[in-house]
């Protein structure tokens, strides 16, 4: 199950409580599936008040009601037959603000990705990857994800070989994640084809990820995936709409917001951590993206 026990050493109740993907020792189940009100027991209400950070994936189906909860610092609404995916490490909080019900799928990225090599599930890491956050689905879609939720939580209490089931959670995981985009692959079928495009951008936001800490430039990605700044450009123009240096730009400050939320290190630390070789640096460019201090930021969070 998932393990809601909050780290000892962050008593502020305004910090960011971690959470960790931990399953019973006799079940080792892959993936854990429960219903809005059965999470709602496994914690206490603080807990869900408090900014978070999971070390697994949440895929959740609103049924009833509406909830508003904060995703990387943007609140975001999900109502009725909408599904909302969290990635790891995303800074999330729940939102029991009005009445809601639905479903929760939690799932590590091993099983995804690492762990089990087969061509599938090679795919499958490569679709989750490019899924969206929210996914308004049709009501036939949305009936068939609430199905397939329903019945791998029965399965998942099944009396069985180990192995077996958890192969079988897997392979339900696998199915419910493809149709996730399918789905959304569809939703605009006059969509030009850019796979070329999609694979570049997919082999720069790999190669961020591993360098925005120290690589600040688009150069430098450019460089090292043998194009041009202006194939660069058009590359994330075409994916996100946004020029390289917007992408880095914004992934930098995202982390920034993290760090500064979650942690209580001094601003100077965080400039280091990012690859700013001046603390006044980092303030200037991080007002300019967010129209606040670091500091002014973080008081808010506080």
């Amino acid at each position: 199950m998932v393990n809601f026990r909050q780290n000892d050493t962050m008593p502020d109740v305004s910090d960011i409580a971690t959470v960790n993907f931990q399953p019973p020792d006799e079940a080792r189940l892959p993936v854990e599936v429960m219903t809005i009100a059965d999470l709602k027991t496994r914690a206490p209400s603080e807990h869900f008040r408090r900014l978070q950070r999971a070390n697994f994936y949440r895929l959740f189906g609103v049924l009833q009601g509406q909830t508003r909860p904060m995703i990387d610092f943007s609140n975001v609404v999900a109502e009725a037959g909408k599904w909302l995916l969290v990635r790891p490490a995303q800074v999330f909080r729940y939102d029991f603000s009005t009445p809601w019900t639905g479903w929760l799928m939690v799932f590590p990225p091993e099983v995804v990705s690492g762990t089990y090599k087969t061509h599938l599930e090679l795919d499958l890491a490569r679709c989750l990857d490019d899924l969206a956050a929210i996914h308004d689905l049709q009501p036939d879609q949305h009936t068939w994800m609430c199905g397939s939720l329903n019945q791998m939580r029965a399965d998942a209490t099944a009396v069985a070989d180990t192995f077996m089931r958890n192969d079988l959670l897997r392979a339900q995981l696998a199915t419910s994640l493809l149709r996730l985009s399918l789905w959304q692959s569809t939703r605009q079928p006059d969509t030009p084809d850019r796979s070329g495009e999609s694979a570049s951008f997919r082999r720069f936001r790999q190669l961020l990820e591993a360098n925005f800490h120290v690589q600040h430039s688009a150069q430098f990605y450019a460089r090292s995936m043998a194009m041009s700044d202006k194939t660069l450009s058009r590359v994330c123009l075409a994916a996100t709409g946004q020029p390289a240096k917007k992408v880095i730009n914004q992934r930098l400050t995202l982390e920034a917001k993290r760090l500064l939320a979650h942690t209580s290190v001094a601003v100077q630390a965080v400039s280091h951590t990012l690859g700013f070789d001046e603390a006044t640096n980092f303030v200037k460019f991080f007002r300019r993206e967010t129209g606040v201090t670091p500091l002014l930021f973080r008081r808010q969070y506080r």
